[in-house]
């Protein structure tokens, strides 16, 4: 008997529980959204127009071709466009930043609509798994079906928080995200948290380093010469607060770390994850504070709206969680 009716549709940012929900004895249809919406910019404009700027981000970042990009968008946003056609919606999210910014935009896409179908929300922070819990990914059958008895019902406190989140990401500085983290958002409560570590990608005030560049160097630091796959491991298992980044998005990170000359590649390989780095002098002299990184920075890098231009003024975080605007 299947868990759920037969025309449910099932928004996750991503396919990793798609084989799963069925084994669990879920019919519905499937719909991976997974826009990253944690990197590159992130802009409130009209729909072609915020299409066209993340489908060029997506293909120059992780390097695939554009024409494929801006297909697999047309699918996705287009299939969200007419999830007002199914008897039920049912999203299934974590509570890192990478999904949470993405159920903000789903949210607010919900609170836009007329006549939509009841939604549910399966969001988890938590679950006894080995090493530690990253995703839902990590679940079985089972598992799904048991936090699937735990969902709640969007009613218009979440979706009024889901558009209030979206104007604060693609806002072009972080004071409405801000006021969020300390008004907290208890109408979806892991918001506030993802938002937190999203805000820390702003540059630090202390050397010009986002957190994911500060752990990335701290790691070349402590390893020296590391497969570039061994770092993405230790960095989603060890050193990451909040595990959000996919491994595209990684090696987009560690190919600016490299291009602005903070690390370098001592052993090249066709792939990423067999590329072996170090970390360089420069670097060094970064995670010491002796340089700043955001003048060596290999171009313009933006965090939701906000972005990080060198030599220009641009915002940044420090060690207590509050922002300053720098003259450059």
């Amino acid at each position: 008997m299947a868990l759920d009716l037969n025309n449910t549709l099932h928004i996750r940012c991503g396919n990793d529980i798609e084989v799963c929900l069925r084994d669990a004895g879920f019919e519905g249809d499937f719909l991976n959204f997974s826009d990253p919406f944690c990197q590159g910019p992130v802009h409130d404009l009209p729909g072609e127009a915020f299409r066209d700027e993340r489908a060029r981000f997506i293909a120059a970042a992780y390097h695939l071709p554009l024409e494929d990009v801006i297909a697999r968008q047309q699918a996705s946003y287009g299939a969200l466009s007419r999830a007002g056609e199914y008897d039920n919606i049912v999203l299934w999210f974590e509570h890192d930043h990478f999904d949470q910014l993405i159920l903000a935009y789903i949210l607010r896409h919900i609170n836009a609509q007329q006549n939509m179908p009841p939604v549910e929300l399966v969001c988890v922070h938590d679950y006894p798994v080995l090493p530690r819990f990253t995703g839902l990914g990590q679940l079985g059958p089972d598992d799904l079906a048991s936090v699937w008895q735990g969902r709640t019902a969007v009613g218009k406190e979440q979706k009024a928080l889901g558009s209030e989140v979206w104007q604060a990401l693609t806002a072009d500085g972080p004071e409405a995200l801000l006021a969020l983290v300390k008004a907290g958002t208890p109408a979806v409560p892991t918001m506030r948290e993802a938002l937190n570590r999203h805000l820390d990608e702003l540059p630090s005030t202390r050397h010009g380093l986002s957190l994911t560049e500060t752990l990335s160097l701290r790691i070349l630091a402590e390893k020296h010469d590391t497969k570039a796959g061994a770092m993405f491991g230790q960095l989603m298992l060890r050193y990451e607060p909040l595990p959000y980044l996919g491994d595209m998005m990684y090696w987009h990170e560690l190919g600016r770390l490299v291009e602005g000359g903070a690390a370098q590649v001592v052993k090249d390989a066709e792939s990423w994850p067999d590329r072996v780095l170090r970390l360089t002098e420069l670097g060094e002299h970064i995670l010491m504070t002796e340089e700043d990184w955001v003048a060596y920075m290999p171009g313009p890098r933006f965090v939701g709206g906000i972005k990080i231009t060198p030599g220009q003024a641009h915002w940044r975080r420090d060690t207590k969680g509050r922002v300053v605007l720098t003259d450059g």
